[in-house]
């Protein structure tokens, strides 16, 4: 499935899962509280139908990579 459906934060999310952040550093990063961004985390593995949160932030790397300038 694609990436098309997440949200905003749920992209930001994968995409600093993608940089190697932890929950409590994106949650610091994002100003937002550990278990909001768990629940983000969450929902965004969900959606892009992968097993692993690597595995959604890494769909999401390509389909960033593949996308039009």
């Amino acid at each position: 499935m694609s990436t098309a459906r997440l949200t905003n934060r749920e992209r930001q999310v994968l995409g600093l899962i993608a940089d190697g952040l932890g929950t409590r550093e994106i949650a610091g990063r994002l100003g937002i509280a550990p278990d909001t961004a768990r629940k983000h985390r969450d929902n965004a593995v969900s959606k892009v139908g992968k097993g692993s949160q690597a595995a959604a932030a890494a769909a999401l790397a390509r389909e960033r990579s593949t996308a039009p300038a």
